[in-house]
């Protein structure tokens, strides 16, 4: 598909599967932002519900509105991945269905990054709300601990892998050509803090230090309505009921990253030493290796029990 240019300096781009619960608080607070340069690319997943009424509501209000239905369900992940690619501004943020940006947000992101030309991306701080909208709390204790910001790339890289944190710079505001040279969003749990340490060697990140964005944690939401070994079909639905090893998947893309992104050859000995620290933290339950054997363990078990399903299948001659 050919995109076409755009006089908009920044793109949001919005994917969504059966979102109408709280898509229209979502949609009114990226269309109240303050800074109005700027397109929304909403594409949808084949929703059955009134997701798609929604979107050509606001496709038919606001000119900067772009609605895509897609003909099938292809998964959250090649959903977040075509709203980018048809992207056509300077920056580029991916937003979510389900939460709420502050009016001031894109304002001080972009101010951010015009001013700054060597930071990589820019989000703020964020507070969590409950499907009524009541604020239930902020993600600071986590957020506080990352030195993002410092000019050293593996201490950006180390902590963004190592520290537990939220991702939710992931819905940040970033330049439109950095992040197309990333992997994007891969199918794979836990895709989104890799892709996260790949822009944290591009370049520092930036924190606005007010609450703009509002995520909202609720019954539905992706982290508490599938379970672990279920995820990878929501990510890529092609993949349902495929034997996957996350854990090893998020070991092999650090690796990659570490290779792929320019670095000097100290930074990149340095960045593989906090891929070390990764493997091996301070507490033996954070531990990579743990989790990686438990991939292979989980893993196991799952073929096995498809070969005896299979089996049972199979007539005997």
């Amino acid at each position: 598909m050919t995109v076409e240019p755009s006089n908009h300096r920044v793109t949001i781009g919005l994917p969504v599967y059966n979102g109408d619960n709280f898509l229209r608080d979502a949609i009114v607070s990226i269309l109240s932002q303050t800074y109005e340069d700027f397109e929304l690319i909403i594409s949808d997943n084949a929703s059955t519900d009134g997701t798609e009424a929604i979107c050509r509501e606001y496709e038919n209000l606001d000119n900067r509105v772009r609605y895509i239905r897609q003909d099938q369900n292809r998964g959250a992940a090649p959903n977040y991945n075509f709203v980018f690619e048809q992207a056509r501004g300077e920056y580029f943020k991916w937003a979510a269905h389900d939460d709420v940006v502050h009016p001031s947000f894109l304002e001080r992101a972009v101010e951010a990054l015009d001013t700054h030309p060597h930071v990589a991306l820019v989000y703020s701080k964020v507070r969590e709300i409950d499907e009524h909208g009541a604020v239930t709390g902020t993600y600071d204790a986590y957020e506080d601990r990352l030195r993002l910001s410092t000019p050293e790339p593996h201490v950006r890289f180390g902590d963004m892998i190592c520290v537990p944190h939220n991702c939710v710079g992931f819905f940040g505001l970033m330049r439109t050509s950095q992040l197309a040279r990333t992997n994007l969003h891969a199918p794979y749990e836990g895709a989104d803090r890799t892709l996260l340490a790949e822009m944290a060697l591009m370049g520092p990140i930036y924190r606005i230090p007010e609450y703009l964005i509002d995520r909202r944690d609720h019954p539905g939401a992706y982290t508490r309505s599938r379970h672990l070994g279920d995820r990878i079909g929501w990510w890529d639905v092609e993949r349902v009921g495929k034997v996957t090893f996350p854990a090893w998947r998020s070991a092999i893309e650090y690796h990659h990253t570490i290779q792929r992104v320019p670095l000097s050859t100290e930074e990149r000995v340095l960045c593989h030493l906090q891929f070390g620290r990764w493997l091996f933290g301070p507490h033996w339950y954070r531990q990579r290796w743990v989790r990686l054997v438990r991939d292979l363990g989980y893993g196991a078990v799952r073929m096995l029990q498809r070969t005896v399903a299979h089996r049972a299948k199979v007539p005997l001659s």
